[in-house]
């Protein structure tokens, strides 16, 4: 059943959760090589870095907010199993279902807009969709039993 295997695919994801971000790097690479060409024929390419910035720093502040007000017993950085003793809707949970993730994908989002690099862009938003879809599905699975 396709429940099944999302909830399947979401655990081992959720498993290396830390590290298949990484992938991404790879991918930067080729992606800064095919922008560096471009970024003398952007005239106010530090405006475009400091909106790169800013998205990715936005990120960064709905996590601290999420994390920093997390109450005990909700969630940890448990990396075998899903854990918790009861369900957080209170700080941010009380704002946005998963607001780790969407602090997750704003970072990488802004980093991924930098180089100006529509593939590039188009892979992080298309790898994170369908990664923290699965991550979703099984930690929702979790949370209903």
């Amino acid at each position: 059943m396709l429940v099944d295997e999302f909830q399947k695919a979401g655990n081992w994801l959720f498993r290396w959760r830390s590290y298949l971000p990484l992938v991404l790097v790879a991918l930067a690479v080729p992606a800064a090589q095919d922008s560096a060409w471009r970024s003398a024929a952007y005239p106010g390419h530090t405006d475009w870095e400091m909106l790169c910035l800013a998205i990715a720093l936005l990120g960064l502040a709905v996590r601290v907010l999420t994390v920093g007000y997390v109450p005990a017993g909700t969630s940890g950085r448990n990396t075998l199993k899903q854990v918790a003793s009861t369900l957080n809707a209170t700080g941010m949970y009380s704002l946005v279902r998963h607001p780790i993730y969407l602090g997750n994908f704003l970072m990488w989002f802004g980093v991924s807009l930098l180089p100006r690099c529509w593939w590039f862009t188009l892979i992080t938003v298309l790898i994170f969709w369908l990664y923290y879809e699965r991550i979703m599905f099984a930690e929702e699975g979790f949370l209903f039993e």
